[in-house]
């Protein structure tokens, strides 16, 4: 039998995400599985003041945009006020990171029980396409690294969620978007981390390999396929810490 796929209730409109961009796959996937877990009517949406921004205007959920870089902790203070709520972060690697990498592990560290879902697009998109010194490739030419990024410059990109499994957190592990047998994994990461928060076992984060085709001046398959085959290779798709609440 046939298995008919309908848009999730909790997508209203469409956005202005660029085309082949994997924000709107993330927000998808986000979608299906708050209304999968009954947790739409619970759910509060931290954005960042960048791509992910446009998730405010896709979804209907209570949200808010944080200022740049600091989701993690907007994320926290309404966590503490709405220990009830399923509260989210969706953001970019900048964000998560770079600007906010402080914010990012102070609440890994606490182990706050909320999901932050980061776009792993190795760019700064939304200000111009710019570096992200977190997760730039080597040699990928960007606006502020015109002759691609060189080592002796700008160091090596770092996988974060190495970083983030030192903490005593609850779950940490990466997707990926290039085909849908990734995307069918990610979705599976991003529900384990809304049942874990939901059932109070600690905090979570999902990063996903994402495309970003206008910055890297590509096609979106191409971009997917950047993805296959350089990216992964430095960002492994796996999952880095699976506490199942055991704590």
């Amino acid at each position: 039998m046939a298995i008919v796929r309908k848009k999730p209730e909790m997508i209203g409109q469409q956005v202005g995400w660029c085309g082949g961009c994997g924000h709107g796959i993330i927000q998808r996937l986000v979608a299906e599985c708050c209304e999968e877990l009954a947790l739409a009517e619970k759910t509060v949406q931290v954005v960042d003041i960048a791509c992910a921004y446009w998730s405010i205007d896709a979804l209907n959920a209570d949200g808010i945009a944080g200022p740049h870089g600091r989701c993690a902790a907007v994320a926290t203070g309404i966590k503490k006020v709405l220990p009830g709520a399923n509260v989210y972060v969706h953001a970019g690697d900048g964000c998560s990171y770079v600007i906010g990498l402080s914010e990012t592990c102070f609440a890994a560290e606490r182990n706050i029980p909320i999901t932050m879902i980061v776009a792993n697009n190795g760019i700064f998109g939304m200000t111009g396409g710019q570096m992200c010194p977190a997760t730039t490739l080597i040699g990928d030419k960007t606006v502020s690294s015109k002759k691609g990024r060189d080592k002796g410059i700008s160091g090596d990109p770092f996988d974060m969620l190495n970083i983030i499994s030192n903490y005593d957190i609850a779950y940490a592990a990466r997707g990926a978007l290039y085909d849908p047998k990734h995307i069918n994994e990610t979705k599976k990461m991003i529900k384990k981390g809304f049942e874990y928060q939901r059932d109070k076992k600690g905090f979570s984060m999902i990063e996903v390999l994402s495309p970003c085709p206008t910055n890297w001046k590509l096609s979106p398959v191409d971009a997917m396929a950047k993805i296959r085959d350089e990216n992964e290779k430095i960002f492994p798709v796996k999952t880095y810490v699976d506490n199942g609440g055991n704590r």
